[in-house]
């Protein structure tokens, strides 16, 4: 079962967030950094939402949304290593969290290998941004599978099984080898994205395929929620693509477009309900207070499941299969 079910869990995830607000307050008070767009250099950009403490632009060049003024891009590099003691925290919370290593699943229709399982049924996979190998525990049944993760920590316990890659893509210097790369909600936080594709086209064989699932900033939820819809919590969000951008990226980095969906409504009856009467305490997603809460998420996912819907465009996350070209 997801994790985003377990009211334990999603208690400790909402005290989480409520302390990364507090620190998203004092960063933006603090000094920030105006930005051309890191997917274009487009500089004519416009206002899209605010958070509650930062700004996020539109670009009107290639439809990237990405955070401006902008905290350091190094210090955001810096957190994900382990100077960031909040983000520490959460890889603390997710590992306690951790269910134990999942049975061996039908590829054909598994939400996370189903896009790469119908091109590429076999090969060596490198997961970027692995974390503890939660995504490798479910390739392994498939693919030769590896991973590259930044943080010491996930890095350790991720190693415990698989060999892993410590540190950023761009200094590991890896050979061209792979297969098949993943990039499973990564792409977000990432200051410059058009460099880490470049870099993943690198260990890419001629044939060699990328897989990313990010936010989708054309989502029915952002369109709702706004600057309250998850994909801005906080201030580790760098960069929320939607269809017409990812497709700007691919072409910048040397990718060609294979398929391109997008997947999950993300809005439930409890959180509109919250959204509308008490925004003050509102959190997308993580408003477990609310009696019956993760009940109901379970009733609408299944729901949403049977039914089958085709979100076109405006499902909350985007999942792209990329060919290096």
């Amino acid at each position: 079962m997801s994790i985003n079910y377990r009211q334990e869990y999603n208690l400790e995830i909402r005290g989480w967030l409520e302390r990364v607000f507090e620190k998203a307050g004092r960063l933006a008070a603090g000094s920030l950094l105006r930005r051309s767009c890191p997917l274009c250099g487009g500089v004519d950009t416009r206002p899209f939402v605010n958070n509650g403490f930062f700004d996020y632009d539109r670009c009107p060049g290639c439809a990237l949304v990405f955070q401006n003024p902008t905290v350091d891009p190094q210090a955001v590099n810096d957190g994900f290593t382990g100077s960031d003691e909040l983000l520490e925290d959460y890889f603390k919370i997710s590992a306690k969290y951790k269910t134990g290593v999942p049975t061996k699943p039908d590829p054909r229709s598994h939400g996370k290998l189903r896009d790469i399982y119908g091109v590429r049924p076999e090969g060596r996979l490198l997961d970027v941004g692995c974390s503890v190998g939660d995504f490798l525990h479910l390739a392994k049944y498939f693919y030769d599978v590896e991973g590259v993760e930044v943080n010491p920590a996930t890095t350790a316990i991720a190693a415990q099984h698989f060999r892993v890659h410590c540190g950023f893509l761009s200094d590991l210097r890896l050979p061209l080898v792979y297969d098949i790369v993943t990039l499973n909600q990564i792409l977000y936080g990432v200051p410059d994205p058009v460099g880490l594709l470049r870099d993943i086209h690198a260990v890419l064989k001629t044939d060699g395929i990328l897989c990313l699932n990010t936010p989708n900033s054309d989502s029915y939820a952002t369109r709702l929620f706004g600057g309250k819809c998850c994909h801005f919590y906080g201030y580790t969000t760098q960069n929320v693509f939607n269809p017409e951008a990812l497709s700007h990226l691919c072409a910048k980095a040397g990718f060609r477009i294979l398929t391109m969906r997008t997947e999950w409504l993300d809005i439930y009856t409890a959180d509109l309900r919250e959204f509308y009467d008490r925004p003050d305490r509102f959190i997308h997603k993580r408003n477990t207070h609310l009696p019956d809460y993760e009940r109901g998420f379970v009733v609408e996912d299944e729901a949403q499941r049977q039914l089958g819907q085709n979100l076109g465009q405006r499902g909350n996350y985007l999942v792209a299969l990329l060919v290096k070209s």
